[in-house]
């Protein structure tokens, strides 16, 4: 084997929580604005990074600027509107 190879997946920190019973769960570390870290499962860090709804908070659907909710779409035409 290449002694150079470096797999392309080993850049990316991986971090585990133990839980009990001998299962784990990723989770990534996300720093805290006094110093802390906070454990974010793996999921809920991913849907952090996805832009969100600015009337509902969240996730946007595709390339759109809402949810989708019908709340949501009849309040960003209101706002187009006036």
């Amino acid at each position: 084997m290449d002694p150079q190879y470096v797999d392309p997946g080993e850049d990316k920190p991986r971090e585990w929580l133990a839980l009990p019973g001998g299962g784990i769960r990723p989770v990534v570390s996300v720093p805290g604005d006094d110093g802390t870290a906070e454990l974010l499962a793996y999921s809920a860090w991913i849907s952090r990074q996805h832009p969100v709804c600015r009337w509902c908070g969240r996730p946007r659907l595709g390339s759109g600027r809402t949810c989708g909710s019908v709340e949501c779409v009849a309040a960003m035409r209101v706002e187009g509107t006036s």
